[in-house]
C-alpha cells in the first residue's frame, strides 16, 4: 500500500498509475484519504460496477434475509452429492 499526496499525484500520475499495478495507492489531501487507485484487469470492469452499484447491492441483502441458510452436509444430501 502506498500513500501520496494529491499534489505529487497530479504532478506525476503515470508514475502512480504503474504503481497502482502492484498495489493500490492511496491518496491524500490535507492529510486525509480521499481517494484510490486501484489496477483493474478488462474483465474485472463489470463485477466491479455490480459490487458498488447500490441497487444490486439491496437485491443482493433482500435475498440474503429471505433465504434460509444449509449446512453443507444438508445441501450435498439435497443434490445426492
Amino acid at each position: 500500500m502506498k500513500i501520496a499526496p494529491m499534489g505529487k499525484v497530479r504532478n506525476d500520475f503515470a508514475k502512480y498509475l504503474a504503481a497502482a499495478e502492484e498495489e493500490p495507492v492511496f491518496i491524500t489531501k490535507n492529510g486525509k484519504i480521499t481517494a484510490v487507485i486501484e489496477h483493474i484487469e478488462d474483465r474485472d470492469i463489470e463485477d466491479y460496477l455490480l459490487e458498488r452499484n447500490p441497487r444490486f447491492r439491496a437485491l443482493l441483502d433482500k435475498v440474503k434475509r429471505e433465504r434460509k441458510s444449509m449446512p453443507l452436509a444438508a445441501y450435498r444430501k439435497s443434490r445426492g452429492i
